[in-house]
């Protein structure tokens, strides 16, 4: 994880052996193609990424340090599991081979649920009545997406835990606002 994590997709059975303490011929006693290896790292990628993150508070006694703990966790681990590797997972238009897109996808429809779920639990804990707003689950989705952490990194120098701090304000702000939004719109609807 770590060779793919720095090389992304393009590491070679060398750099992973090196990194795993192990010979390039052990590798391939294991996996039989650099797609295979690719496609069990990525999985286990995706399995370390999926751990709780440790210490969050419940987000009805404290909705706030639940937000800046779930976002500095996502950010950090994000960058810790995926690093490279993130560049390699973009959209429907990058040419992979099978193997890896079903995986690639199936970490995709974990996510979206996983969006959703976080969504509506802020959007409860905040306050919000009835359905979670659509595009107060987009804006958790960008807002929590390895690709945040990975351009605030680059372009604006941030470490990720200062973009997790960041993000946690950023869904304060959206999340008071959905919820102040809503509540004009159940009046002006009376």
């Amino acid at each position: 994880m770590k060779a793919v994590a720095i090389h992304g997709f393009n590491a070679t059975v060398e750099e992973i052996a090196e990194e795993s303490g192990v010979s390039p011929r052990t590798i391939f006693r294991h996996y039989k193609t650099h797609t295979a290896l690719i496609a069990a790292t990525l999985d286990d990628m995706f399995e370390e990424g999926t751990r709780p993150i440790e210490g969050l508070p419940r987000p009805t006694d404290d909705l706030d340090g639940w937000l800046e703990k779930l976002a500095v966790g996502a950010h950090t681990r994000n960058v810790e599991i995926y690093g490279e590797a993130i560049w390699d997972l973009r959209g429907p238009e990058t040419k992979l081979p099978r193997e890896l897109v079903e995986i690639i996808d199936a970490r995709l429809r974990y996510r979206r649920r996983a969006m959703e779920h976080f969504t509506t639990v802020a959007w409860h804990a905040a306050g919000g009545n009835g359905e979670t707003p659509d595009w107060l689950t987009s804006a958790f989705t960008v807002q929590l997406s390895p690709f945040t952490a990975e351009v605030l990194m680059v372009d604006r120098d941030k470490s990720p835990e200062e973009v997790g701090e960041l993000v946690a304000d950023i869904l304060r702000v959206l999340l008071r606002y959905a919820v102040e939004r809503a509540a004009v719109g159940k009046r002006r609807s009376r």
